[in-house]
This record gives C-alpha cells, structure tokens and sequence, in this order.
C-alpha cells in the first residue's frame, strides 16, 4: 500500500470537523424551536377538549336526574356515595348550590360514584313540604374541575349553568339551561396546572340568582379571562 493511500485513508478516519458538529447543533435547535410550541399547542387543545367533553356530559347528567326528579341537580366538593344525604341542600326558593368537584384535588372525584364508593355526583332535592333527594354518578376524570349550580325554587323554577375546566388546560366551558344548545367558554393563560376552576361562575339567573325562563345568562358577564375577561358563546 502507498503512502498517498495511507494518508487518505487516515483522513477518512478523521470524523467530523467542528464546523460540521455546530452546523447539526444549529439544524437540531431550530427543529426543536419549531416542534416544541406546537407540540405544548396541541396538548393544550386536548386538555380543553377534555373539559368540553365532561360540560357535554354534565348535560346529559342532568337530564337524566331531572326525568326521575324533575329538578336539576348540583356537583359537591367532597366525594360522596349515592346513598349519602344531600350536603349542600337548598335553604329556600331561589337559592343556587354547587360546589365544584375537583378532581386534582380530590382524587376520588375523578370516577362517579355508586352506592357503596365515594366519587363525584350529581344531586338535587325537590321543594316540597317534604323534599326528595336523588344523586346520579358522574365521571369527570383525573385532574378535571367539574361545577353544576341548581336553582330549584317553590314557584317550580328549574334551572343550571354547568362548567368544567382540566387543571392543565387554559380554557373553562359551560353551559346554560336557558340556552342549552350554545357553549360559552372564557380563557386564561395563567390557570394551567392550578387547582379550581379559575373562571368566574354564573349563577342560573344572573348574579341575583332568579331563575329565569328564557335567555342565558353568559353573555357581557366577567369571568377573570386574559385578554378577554368576558364569558363569550362559541
């Protein structure tokens, strides 16, 4: 073998310069820069998703209690059984209940509940001289916020606003017996990875808490988004 032939084949052994290393840092950095964002994108859309799901759910939840009951019901924070008293009972006409069933808080709360394991429910008590209380089981999920308010007053004025938000998502949803066919939603960009449902909620009626029979009572109200603070119909 010559000694060109050495020479050449030394050179060969020689790997990368480091131009060419920085050259495929370079290309591997602006590959990430791109890909990154809109991977974190479209995880965020999936959580949202998610929590557009479960309001979808909590509808359907509250038909089905209001056909046995005929009243709507009301989500609790603390994980119960079917066979448990209602917690949060109405104290008169006109008066809205619901608190929110956390589930990145309380595990438990992310399956529904049966009669002999704790989970979340959805529970309504009637305004007769001797009320009835009913409760459905209702899986929101893990690390979902799930929150139904009742109004179930003695005029027999039946009416919700339901909303739900994953705690990893930036967007909270809900819906409005009055117009239950529409979907609000409101935004922030600080409320990923925070427990509660961040979003301002609506009582059924407005603020004053009045059952109303018709219109909905989304529309112009504050719900803490950033930019826009408002409640808006998608």
């Amino acid at each position: 073998m010559t000694r060109g032939t050495l020479r050449r084949l030394h050179r060969n052994t020689e790997g990368f310069t480091l131009v060419e290393l920085m050259i495929v840092v370079a290309i591997i950095g602006i590959l990430a820069a791109i890909a990154v964002p809109q991977f974190l994108s479209y995880r965020l859309r999936s959580y949202n998703t998610a929590a557009k799901a479960v309001v979808h759910n909590l509808k359907a939840d509250e038909a089905n209690l209001n056909s046995e009951l005929g009243v709507y019901g009301h989500t609790e924070a603390a994980a119960a059984t079917l066979a448990a008293a209602d917690a949060t009972a109405p104290g008169g006409p006109n008066t809205a209940v619901g608190a929110a069933a956390d589930s990145s808080v309380v595990p438990t709360l992310g399956s529904a509940a049966t009669a002999g394991v704790a989970g979340a429910r959805l529970v309504g008590t009637t305004t007769q001289t001797t009320p009835r209380t009913l409760a459905v089981g209702i899986a929101i999920g893990a690390n979902m916020i799930a929150q139904a308010i009742d109004i179930n007053d003695a005029s027999n004025n039946s009416t919700y606003t339901l909303f739900a938000r994953h705690m990893k998502g930036d967007t909270a949803y809900g819906i409005d017996s009055d117009l239950d066919n529409a979907m609000f939603s409101v935004s922030n960009p600080a409320w990923p990875n925070t427990a509660g449902l961040g979003a301002t909620t609506v009582n059924p009626g407005g603020a004053a808490a009045t059952a109303t029979a018709v219109g909905d009572d989304f529309s112009g109200v504050a719900g803490g988004g950033v930019p826009t603070a408002n409640w808006a119909m998608m």
